[in-house]
């Protein structure tokens, strides 16, 4: 009896389970971007995505960010243009904003008191972009970022459609799929003839991953930029940096002028170091103040000290020296003065000898 009442009671639940309706993930079912290159080299984009909202990250509308910010090989800038013409959401128009990014423009669609409802909803945006047309010397050349690569949700399908201004034979194409840099090759060319290429994924991309394709064709089909363009493009999307080089030019080149006209230094001469005691210490004093006491030099400094201003002289004949008192003289310090004193206490004149050992040691105390 148990296991009857079991049976019925999982054929019950399964049975509520296959009348309740599966949620569905939110993703793109299919994204199609329509590219018409005109003979100005302008494009004119109208992007189809179809979407699954689930009232998830799908609620009120949806996000498309498109990057117009590019860094050239020589570290330059390029800014391409971009302008939205109309957005709808299943036919109706609807609203939008715009917002810049750090590398280019975020597109804000819907209304913050609406929200969708669930299911599936078909966005169409359309805009013109500028500048995205590479010119080389045998063609010209679309390098189109389709779908982009910060979709948060998987996309089921990508298309992207080229259309010449004129029925030409393209030259070369190619085609990518993954991240941003990747070269996947999960699509193929479902559509080719004379101007109109058709390229289409062949599986599922997930979150993170775009579709990015490129067709060359013959050149003369699209107006060249002229130099005095690419001229005009390079200064309006390299101003600050060029105001700055330019400033930092002029300021180096005031500095090598004025260093050159003012800033030389005069030849080097003979360089003469002159020494001498601070004002108002004799030698003495000095030897005095550095050794922090009285020793023999301090004695010999005073002598000498008083050779220099002229009230002595020293003469000998390389064994003995006498000590000569001379009148005048240049004032000296009363240390000195009492050395003289003393030293010609009783002649004029003493030979540096043992003998004297009297007067020199009343002296050297003094």
């Amino acid at each position: 009896m148990m296991t009857v009442m079991r049976r019925l009671a999982i054929a019950l639940l399964v049975a509520v389970a296959a009348a309740s309706p599966a949620r569905a993930v939110e993703r793109i079912l299919r994204f199609v971007s329509d590219v018409e290159v005109e003979r100005n080299g302008d494009l004119a984009v109208t992007e189809t995505i179809r979407v699954q909202a689930e009232g998830n990250q799908i609620r009120r509308g949806m996000l498309r960010d498109f990057p117009t910010t590019y860094a050239r090989p020589d570290g330059s800038g390029v800014v391409v243009g971009f302008d939205v013409r109309s957005v709808t959401r299943d036919g109706a128009d609807e609203n939008w904003t715009t917002e810049a990014l750090t590398n280019g423009v975020r597109v804000r669609i819907g209304r913050a008191e609406v929200n969708l409802s669930i299911g599936e909803h078909e966005y169409v945006i359309r805009y013109r972009t500028t500048r995205q047309l590479g010119f080389f010397a045998d063609y010209d050349e679309l390098y189109w970022n389709a779908t982009g690569t910060g979709w948060t949700f998987a996309i089921d399908v990508a298309e992207a459609r080229i259309t010449l201004p004129e029925a030409v034979p393209f030259r070369q194409s190619a085609f990518y799929t993954g991240p941003q840099g990747a070269s996947g090759r999960d699509a193929a060319i479902v559509e080719q003839q004379p101007g109109h290429i058709v390229f289409r994924t062949t599986r599922a991309l997930p979150p993170g991953n775009g579709l990015t394709v490129a067709a060359a064709w013959p050149k003369g089909i699209v107006s060249e930029p002229t130099a005095n363009q690419q001229t005009g493009w390079w200064l309006r999307d390299n101003l600050p940096g060029a105001v700055a080089g330019g400033g930092l030019a002029l300021v180096l080149g005031f500095y090598v002028f004025a260093w050159a006209r003012f800033g030389r230094d005069p030849p080097r001469g003979t360089i003469i170091p002159l020494f001498g005691p601070p004002d108002g210490m004799s030698a003495a004093s000095v030897r005095f103040v550095e050794q922090m006491k009285f020793d023999g030099r301090c004695f010999t400094a005073a002598i000498i000290d008083l050779g220099v201003n002229g009230h002595i002289k020293l003469t000998g004949d390389g064994k003995q020296t006498v000590i000569e008192h001379r009148d005048g003289g240049k004032a000296v310090g009363p240390p000195e003065r009492d050395l003289e004193s003393k030293l010609f206490a009783s002649k004029p004149s003493l030979l540096l000898a043992q003998a004297n050992h009297e007067p020199l040691g009343k002296a050297k105390d003094a």
